[in-house]
């Protein structure tokens, strides 16, 4: 049984993106504010609304050490807030001034990474707040990002549809076309599984597009193995383009959003050419 607890209408324009820490809710708008509220009563805590945006806020994440929350603008910033008292610790300009969609944090918090419209990607050191590295998608706007748990690699998604993977010092791993039309977001599961075909662990990512799929890859990278990914299962069962997928911590489940106004949760086989099992949401 699902049960509504909360609605919650402080933002006066679209929300983009939320994201939760152990104690706290986050929000973002195209109002220019981020809105931050306290899992506990879902007040909004006293540094709330977030305003240092000029223009609309397209993505918010939490740190995995949930000190600091990360949000990205038309504006062409990347800002770091302090989750104690909700002060700016950096504005991170994306170096061609193009408007960053997407913006996500490595594992051990040492890095986040922000896509942007131009294709750019950039991989800044938090603790240093400078560059690391950066690099370019050969076409599209980013609009999608996810971490690998081990950190070592992260995938973005463009609105041309490609997935490109990436290491720790920008070297691409590989980039081709994964969702006709564009795709919309990517994520991780947490633990990681056998790939029964081969014989070797890898990680699963999900994705999704205006093509109205989902997608489950098998990743795989080591440095005597080299980077590996392949498509495990395409899911059909949307009417319309597929906003937003999320895989379950041990991988076994999948949930997807989309414009045909349903959500969907998928109960994926064990084996690699398993079909999947489809649960209407």
């Amino acid at each position: 049984m699902v049960e509504l607890i909360q609605t919650l209408a402080d933002h006066i324009d679209d929300v983009n993106s939320c994201s939760f820490s152990d104690s706290l809710l986050a929000t973002c708008s195209l109002d220019k504010t981020i809105r931050v509220y306290s899992l506990k009563d879902f007040t909004e805590v006293s540094f709330s609304p977030l305003r240092g945006h000029t223009y609309a806020v397209h993505c918010c994440c939490f740190s995995p050490n949930q000190t600091v929350l990360a949000s990205c603008s038309t504006d062409g910033k990347t800002i770091l807030w302090n989750m104690c008292n909700g002060q700016i610790l950096a504005s991170l300009k994306q170096p061609s001034g193009s408007p960053v969609r997407v913006c996500r944090f490595s594992p051990s918090s040492m890095y986040l990474a922000s896509g942007a419209a131009d294709g750019s990607v950039v991989l800044w050191n938090v603790p240093l707040l400078r560059i690391h590295r950066s690099g370019l998608v050969k076409d599209g706007s980013l609009v999608a990002c996810a971490y690998s748990p081990g950190g070592n690699i992260f995938i973005t998604g463009s609105s041309c549809g490609d997935l490109t993977a990436w290491d720790e010092n920008m070297r691409c791993l590989y980039s081709d076309k994964a969702h006709d039309l564009g795709v919309t977001c990517c994520d991780f599961s947490a633990r990681p599984v056998t790939d029964t075909l081969r014989g070797i662990e890898c990680f699963q990512m999900a994705s999704c597009g205006q093509d109205n799929v989902i997608r489950i890859w098998l990743i795989s990278y080591g440095d005597e193995k080299g980077f590996d990914m392949r498509c495990k299962l395409t899911l059909s069962g949307h009417l319309a383009p597929v906003l937003s997928c999320a895989l379950s911590s041990d991988g076994e489940t999948v949930v997807s959003g989309s414009m045909d106004k349903t959500v969907t949760i998928w109960k994926l086989g064990q084996t690699s050419d398993s079909p999947g099992k489809f649960f209407p949401g």
